[in-house]
């Protein structure tokens, strides 16, 4: 096993379960890649990791104990990963990266279905321990990769798409609450469906009632809009994703129920649209995967905003999610105090919930807090 040897002062991050060391925070480190042993300045020791140069967090901690990163280790991890996801019905986030003691892993179960990205050099060059171990504990019938994704480039690591393991279906039908989503998985976003807004949409069809009029922006597959839809109300979906809307659309077909659709990017269409909505979602992709673009971005969302409150509805409910680390639950309640002051709208906060128990938000990892949803209510004088 190699060696590490941390700057004097960073040890505390290693000490408080952090797991990512920089290269201004690295003393010593050999010229060879691999498993590593990360060590204080004065030789004590702190963590057993992966350590590579040419990665953006050269050194990731997997475990703060001495021992092997070996299948067993790994087994470990996915039967406690595993065991906290018990009873959230067939499908999950099962790995969930750094805060289940897996940084660069992101494995979502579908059924007898596995959806994985791996997203780190480290994770990559570990497969051969990792991937077995995956196997043995969930014992899936077919794993699929969606490892394309920007942080995985940024890595310098080839994009995998594919089965990469047992035999997967080229529709794969993800069943919420009584909803079947069909999802190419070729043409999917991420790994398939967004299993972290579960809770919000599961609260959203609470305060849904028959006869209201929903608008659900970044729609994806309908997932908010098809409850709607399931509750009687009026339901529009917009997406630019045109592959997604012909999946809402059998869906809502297959349900017996009826979503308007429409096309386009998102500030466009809402800038064309006339009449009030009880219930307006804005649910944008990652908008900000840096803080330089934090600034433009929260411009953005103002614009956003600012368009949905003209059409929301006395009293109605606008729903503002973020699922980047950078953007805060601070900078949400900003961007809503603009559109509301451009607007001369008067708003109350309904809620502030964050991303399910099934992506855990760790005390010692603040970027696996990702996901805020901001309700907000028409609350005119």
């Amino acid at each position: 096993m190699i060696r590490v040897v941390v700057r004097a002062g960073k040890e505390r991050k290693l000490k408080n379960f952090y797991p990512h060391l920089y290269r201004d925070e690295i003393l010593e480190a050999p010229g060879e890649v691999g498993v590593a042993e990360a060590v204080a300045a004065n030789g004590g020791f702190l963590a057993v990791g992966y350590f590579d140069p040419l990665s953006r967090v050269p050194f990731r901690a997997y475990r703060f104990d001495p021992g092997p990163l070996d299948r067993r280790f790994f087994r470990g991890r996915f039967e406690r990963a595993l065991g906290k996801r018990a009873g959230l019905g067939p499908s999950y986030r099962l790995v969930h990266g750094e805060a289940d003691g897996l940084p660069g892993l992101v494995v979502d179960r579908f059924g007898e279905v596995v959806v994985l990205q791996v997203r780190t050099r480290g994770m990559e060059a570990l497969r051969e321990a990792w991937f077995p171990a995956l196997l043995e504990v969930v014992g899936p019938k077919g794993v699929y990769e969606r490892s394309d994704v920007e942080v995985r480039r940024q890595e310098g690591l080839p994009e995998r798409v594919g089965v990469v393991w047992g035999e997967v279906p080229p529709i794969l039908e993800v069943e919420e609450d009584g909803l079947s989503f069909p999802i190419p998985l070729a043409l999917a976003q991420k790994t398939g469906f967004y299993l972290d807004q579960r809770e919000n949409r599961r609260l959203f069809e609470s305060m849904v009632r028959p006869g209201e009029r929903v608008l659900d922006v970044y729609s994806y597959v309908g997932a908010f809009a098809l409850r709607a839809a399931r509750k009687g109300a009026y339901a529009l979906a917009v997406d630019k994703d045109l592959e997604a809307l012909v999946v809402l659309d059998r869906a809502a077909l297959r349900a017996g129920l009826r979503v308007d659709i429409r096309q386009g990017e998102a500030l466009v269409v809402l800038q064309g649209l006339e009449g009030s909505f009880h219930h307006i979602l804005l649910d944008p992709p990652t908008l900000v995967k840096r803080p330089e673009e934090l600034p433009s971005m929260k411009r953005h969302l103002v614009d956003l905003v600012r368009e949905a409150l003209r059409l929301l509805a006395p009293e109605g409910y606008l729903w503002l999610s973020a699922c980047s680390y950078y953007l805060k639950a601070e900078d949400l309640l900003e961007v809503a105090r603009r559109a509301a002051a451009d607007r001369g709208a008067r708003l109350r906060v309904h809620a502030l919930t964050h991303q399910p128990k099934d992506h855990p938000w760790s005390l010692h990892v603040p970027e696996s807090l990702y996901l805020k949803t901001l309700v907000l209510q028409d609350d005119a004088l």
